[in-house]
Parts: structure tokens; C-alpha cells; sequence
């Protein structure tokens, strides 16, 4: 069964499939700081609940930055390198 939602920021999707569900929070910044979902679901094994998966994506950083070349200060010889980069929220909680 698809869980009852009793309050939500933002959207969700439902895979009964997997009985998956995922909550997608548009805008997280300093003037909408938080979001919440409260859902009820039938049934009262709470273990279906965990593992609990968690993922934060921006289109932008705070902090733009790009390595465009490494070089090797010895010989001059370009470096191969990648970059990755990663979104970290300051404190998230799951109550």
C-alpha cells in the first residue's frame, strides 16, 4: 500500500515495485533552511524502514571552483586528474 501523507515539503514518489519511496525537497537555502515529511504506513515492523538513504544534489556551489590542469613542478609533465565534487549539509536530522 502506498504510505498516507500527512504533511510534506516538497514531492514524492511511491515504487510499490519496491516499496520504495523517495521525498525530492526543491530548495533547501537560508531562507527555507528546512523541510519535512510526515507519512503513515499500515503495518507495524518498523525495521522496513532501514536502511535509511540519504542524498543531497545542487546545481551550483557555494564555493565555484575548477582544477583545469595539474602539472608536475619537477619535470613540467601534465598530471591526469579528475574532479569530484560533493554537496555536505552543515546538519541534517531523521526523527
Amino acid at each position: 500500500d502506498p504510505p498516507a501523507i500527512e504533511a510534506i515539503d516538497g514531492q514524492y514518489k511511491h515504487d510499490p515495485g519496491t516499496g520504495m519511496m523517495c521525498w525530492h525537497h526543491d530548495v533547501i537555502d537560508a531562507n527555507n533552511p528546512t523541510g519535512s515529511l510526515e507519512f503513515s504506513i499500515a503495518g507495524g515492523d518498523v525495521d522496513v524502514f532501514f536502511p535509511v538513504q540519504i542524498a543531497f544534489t545542487s546545481q551550483s556551489l557555494m564555493c565555484p571552483m575548477e582544477i583545469t590542469s595539474l602539472t608536475n613542478t619537477s619535470s613540467g609533465a601534465a598530471i591526469p586528474n579528475n574532479m569530484t565534487v560533493r554537496v555536505v549539509p552543515e546538519i541534517y536530522q531523521c526523527v
